[in-house]
């Protein structure tokens, strides 16, 4: 009976630490409803509301630290700071003519604004050190920079240009452009990275195409054809498939990337954007912008089992760092 009673006691304890490795929590800004619904991961639920204000809300990252994430509002071309705890935004800030995305350092000192063009700024990728509160350097790239991903050891950044159809490499140590990777393809979005680093994947956009790119060489080794104009690029957390949009043609497509075949098609409901996968590396969740929802993915059988609802028109998603 003590014997019993003890392996309960530990089976317990196992799980009550365990529990909290797969929760966390993930945002999602609503662009028409100024505001961020608040998702717990485990019950997969919205748990509350943020309110912005005015301005459009889009891109929203966390920073490093897991308090604070920060918004970009596209009409308004600022950026907001929310506690994430407290559910309040504490302010709003300027950086740069026309941000479009945002990207934290590794180690949370610099953020990293993707700024478009407009009439006090160039296509450039800011660097905003956060302690100093001031632009730290910039560097020009191509036309509309659309998403920014690290390499593994933090030094280099990589970049996609939106409508120059390219991905950019910037040193981080050097503030220096070091490679461009140009493909063509106009709507040029998502950007993946394998676990070890060495290939990077590259939504094309409008040549309905992904590359692989090897980051030893910055050259293309492969390119897996997709039947839509491809947005969104994600890999599930074991690397072992890769998840795209094909937003104008409301479809998930699902690469198996051991031999680059797609597997499988997930149909949506409307206008699906970005996919983010669930730390428990049970789901992928899919913000479908025009049907108001989050659609819910089941990384098993590779099937929708649900849907979200969250405010109108969500884009932007935040997973809280663990």
């Amino acid at each position: 009976m003590r014997v019993t009673g003890v392996c309960g006691l530990v089976t317990a304890l196992i799980v009550a630490w365990l529990a909290p490795a797969s929760a966390t929590t993930l945002l999602i800004t609503n662009t028409k409803s100024d505001s961020i619904s608040v998702i717990e991961t485990t019950t997969l639920d919205v748990v509350g509301t943020i309110t912005l204000g005015r301005g459009k809300p889009n891109r929203i990252v966390f920073h490093p630290d897991g308090k604070h994430a920060w918004v970009v509002f596209d009409k308004s071309h600022d950026l907001g700071i929310v506690d994430v705890e407290g559910r309040r935004l504490l302010k709003r800030v300027k950086i740069g003519g026309n941000p479009y995305n945002l990207t934290f350092s590794p180690d949370g000192r610099f953020l990293y604004v993707l700024d478009w063009s407009s009439d006090v700024s160039q296509d450039e990728v800011i660097a905003y050190d956060l302690q100093a509160e001031k632009i730290a350097w910039r560097v020009e790239v191509s036309t509309w920079p659309a998403h920014g991903i690290f390499s593994r050891d933090g030094r280099l950044l990589y970049v996609s240009g939106e409508t120059a159809g390219d991905v950019t490499i910037i040193d981080t140590t050097t503030h220096a452009v070091v490679g461009r990777v140009v493909h063509g393809g106009g709507d040029a979005m998502g950007l993946a990275l394998t676990a070890d680093g060495k290939i990077l994947y590259a939504a094309a956009g409008e040549n309905k195409a992904i590359l692989k790119i090897d980051t030893a060489t910055n050259k293309v080794v492969g390119e897996i054809a997709v039947p839509g104009v491809v947005h969104e690029a994600t890999l599930t957390l074991d690397g072992k498939f890769l998840y795209a949009t094909l937003r104008k043609t409301n479809k998930l497509v699902v690469i198996r990337t051991a031999d680059d075949k797609m597997v499988t098609v997930i149909p949506q409901r409307a206008y699906p954007d970005l996919v983010t996968m669930d730390p428990s590396g049970r789901y992928a969740l899919v913000t479908n912008r025009y049907a108001d929802s989050v659609a819910v993915i089941d990384l098993a059988s590779q099937a929708q089992v649900r849907t979200i609802p969250v405010g109108k028109a969500p884009h932007g998603m935040a997973l809280k760092p663990r």
